[in-house]
């Protein structure tokens, strides 16, 4: 049993909601009582640090500053560490996982890959392409944003999805389409992740409004129960 897990939201194709589903863990971790690190490793937009200012910013160009990730799970002083990563192949952090010793850190830190797809054929390309460099290193969790629409059948249909999907029998997220859309843009506005906006006690039209806030909260119920079903891939 491993004492800590490193979730990486994968730099998959940009625009399909790595930093949404960044957030949301986030904000169930925070209400799970487990000591957890947050790090913003997309030097490009530091999206993630905008929402949560405590992450800690890494840059992956800087192998050391990457390799500090792996130092404070394996520390145990960090139960779980959830680190962002920036949109696109990400050839750097596909060469630092080169130098990773799996097999050495077994028994100390797991490797968990979230990897987000839409609508879009190419967000899975993408996806398949960090599978196809990683293999087993990482356990794999599918997120299915639904933001353009539900139905997203590239994986399955394509060779390739077919046996990603056969060989590493990833789990599955559904990210439902948050309405309407004038909250989401609030949100993004204020640089408020869901939890937060919830959590504030000061007035912000069309955000903490009595049902606004039932709505946030029974979306948020239905993300938070699918990472409660996924609670042996989640924590250590």
């Amino acid at each position: 049993m491993s004492k800590s897990v490193i979730h990486i939201v994968l730099g998959t194709k940009g625009g399909v909601g790595k930093t949404t589903l960044a957030c949301h863990l986030a904000d169930y971790l925070a209400g799970q009582h487990v000591p957890h690190l947050l790090v913003d490793a997309d030097d490009e937009n530091h999206s993630f640090h905008r929402f949560f200012p405590e992450s800690v910013l890494v840059n992956p160009r800087n192998v050391r500053s990457v390799d500090s990730v792996v130092a404070m799970a394996e520390s145990g002083d960090h139960r779980i560490v959830l680190v962002d990563l920036r949109a696109g192949s990400g050839e750097e952090m596909l060469q630092w996982f080169e130098d990773v010793p799996f097999d050495e850190l077994r028994d100390a830190v797991r490797f968990v890959g979230w990897g987000c797809v839409t609508t879009d054929p190419d967000s899975v390309v993408v996806l398949l392409r960090w599978a196809s460099s990683l293999g087993d290193r990482l356990q794999y969790v599918v997120v299915k944003n639904e933001k353009d629409g539900k139905e997203m059948a590239a994986l399955e249909q394509t060779k390739e999805g077919a046996e990603f999907l056969k060989k590493r029998r990833p789990e599955e997220v559904r990210i439902p389409l948050l309405a309407p859309s004038s909250a989401v843009a609030e949100l993004n506005k204020n640089n408020l992740s869901l939890g937060s906006a919830l959590a504030l006690k000061e007035k912000i039209p069309g955000l903490t409004d009595t049902m606004m806030r039932s709505r946030f909260r029974r979306y948020q119920r239905g993300i938070f129960d699918q990472f409660d079903r996924l609670a042996e891939v989640i924590f250590p």
